[in-house]
């Protein structure tokens, strides 16, 4: 085989893999997908303010996002008590 086969065989197999690769995340994605674009529409119907769900919307988000801080803080305080005896 000489160097340009070589090359020439390489790339054929690095093609064919990020095929695959690209469809299996594609799989992997398609339930997440279904959770941004609910995501999408909470955070129009909130922008928009129109709705009478829309503090509720606004409560759920933040705990959202204050949850994993919460956790990650009492991890850290469960570890240092932990080390700390």
């Amino acid at each position: 085989m000489t160097y340009d086969g070589a090359m020439a065989a390489g790339r054929d197999a690095a093609t064919r893999a990020g095929t695959h690769y690209r469809r299996l995340f594609a799989v992997l994605r398609f339930p997440a997908r279904g959770i941004e674009a609910e995501a999408e529409h909470l955070r129009r119907v909130e922008q928009a303010g129109e709705s009478g769900e829309t503090p509720f919307i606004a409560i759920l988000g933040l705990i959202l996002f204050l949850f994993p801080i919460f956790l990650l803080m009492a991890g850290l305080a469960f570890a240092a008590y932990y080390l700390a005896r």
